[in-house]
């Protein structure tokens, strides 16, 4: 949902609450309505006095008529304890919206041409022989748990954004698979941490050899990667100079062709 269409539900949300505050601590309103009193009877109309019944002693001035009630006040109670419950959970909510849209990451663009990635090789690379050493260390579920885990915190320093809904291993599998790495090693690497992360049967050594081959191999071509790029990063830095003549070709300084030459020796 767009930001102006949540503050839409928001200020919708808001006019709900307010009006059933509002009918929560109105007073009740009664169900049936007495007639009004001020309003004269209508006139009777005339009867002859030999037409009129006889009167009895029993009297009947109650008969026949119907006399509203007040509506309970136990209702009238329960109907506003409901409202006033409503209000406080629709209050609950939009407070709640409220705090996810400002805690929502903010993704911070560098546009300064100076800004560079991280040499995410490098920084992959830096505990790999602790890597190594914590798959060959321990029982095998427990050594694969530890060897992923410090692959995850590798990956964390790197400080790339992570998405919200990404877990940790959803994290990492996805940043180093952006890399030249054989993915189907990266992905039975993965696979063995969830199986001795979530499984309950026993885990052998033939699953800690599976691990450090493919370790091993996720190191050796993040290696191939971090020197490629440093030797990308030192052709830049070095311009000409590793294309220069070396000393005794044609037109270095000092050879038969160079110029300051030309007599040769006398």
């Amino acid at each position: 949902m767009s930001r102006r269409g949540v503050m839409l539900a928001v200020g919708c949300g808001i006019v709900v609450m307010a009006a059933l505050v509002v009918a929560a601590v109105a007073r009740p309103v009664a169900l049936l309505a007495r007639p009004d009193a001020a309003l004269p009877p209508p006139p009777a109309p005339t009867v002859p006095q030999s037409l009129l019944p006889t009167p009895t002693a029993r009297s009947t001035a109650g008969e026949g008529q119907f006399t509203p009630s007040d509506p309970s006040p136990f209702l009238v109670a329960l109907v506003q304890i409901v409202l006033v419950l409503t209000a406080v959970i629709v209050l609950a909510v939009l407070i709640r919206i409220l705090i996810s849209l400002w805690r929502r990451p903010r993704i911070t663009l560098h546009e300064d041409p100076s800004f560079q990635i991280p040499d995410v090789p490098v920084e992959l690379l830096r505990t790999a022989e602790q890597r190594v050493t914590l798959l060959r260390t321990g029982a095998p579920r427990n050594a694969i748990v530890a060897a992923w885990l410090d692959l995850e915190t590798s990956v964390a320093a790197i400080g790339l954004p992570r998405d919200p809904a990404e877990t940790s291993t959803e994290f990492t599998g996805r940043v180093i698979g952006t890399l030249e790495v054989d993915r189907l090693r990266l992905g039975d690497l993965a696979a063995l941490y969830r199986e001795a992360r979530f499984s309950v049967h026993e885990l052998g050594e033939s699953h800690r050899e599976r691990a450090l081959l493919d370790l091993e191999t996720l190191h050796a071509d993040l290696t191939l990667i971090a020197e490629g790029a440093r030797m990308a990063r030192a052709a830049s830095d070095g311009g000409a100079g590793p294309h220069a003549p070396g000393p005794g070709a044609p037109g270095a300084p000092g050879s038969p062709g160079a110029p300051g030459n030309r007599g040769g020796a006398t």
